[in-house]
């Protein structure tokens, strides 16, 4: 873990070479003036002389083929191929959807009435309003009576 004002970030890559001129610089420049990151530096030295004279050698032809057999064993595959499962699993959900649709909206256009409803509301209520009138025309075409209206007595009867 890099410490504030110490170049332990930066050694490996120094190291290594992989560093800019002007970088390259200021790690030498630390290292003479730092007791512990020169320390650092040592140790990273010591284990790089252990590590890095390991030959390196190209992984045998077969090693590809077993690993992923034995991977296929640890974490085996779901019944079915995977396009299997996304056509059912679309195939439902399209299902589902069409079922929703055949229930929801007949029940949603039974519940707002249409203009033709509304047309046919407006038709009888007029027809209502004729029929009171004509109910009435009888009461209305006798005068005699409605003239003497205002002229009647209470009988005692509330």
């Amino acid at each position: 873990m890099p410490v504030a004002g110490h170049i332990t970030d930066r050694l490996n890559a120094w190291l290594a070479g992989s560093l800019p001129e002007a970088e390259a610089a200021e790690v030498r420049a630390h290292l003479a003036s730092c007791p512990a990151c020169e320390e650092e530096c040592h140790l990273l030295q010591a284990s790089r002389a252990v590590l890095w004279p390991q030959p390196a050698e190209d992984p045998r032809p077969w090693f590809a083929t077993k690993v992923a057999a034995r991977a296929a064993e640890i974490r085996p595959r779901p019944v079915g191929a995977p396009w299997w499962r996304v056509a059912f699993g679309g195939g439902l959900l399209a299902g589902a959807m069409a079922a929703v649709a055949l229930i929801v909206v007949p029940l949603v256009q039974r519940s707002q009435p249409g203009p033709r409803d509304e047309m046919i509301l407006a038709q009888r209520l007029d027809l209502f309003e004729d029929l009171g009138i004509v109910q009435n025309q009888e009461a209305l075409e006798d005068f005699e009576v409605v003239e003497v209206l205002h002229t009647l007595q209470p009988e005692g009867r509330p």
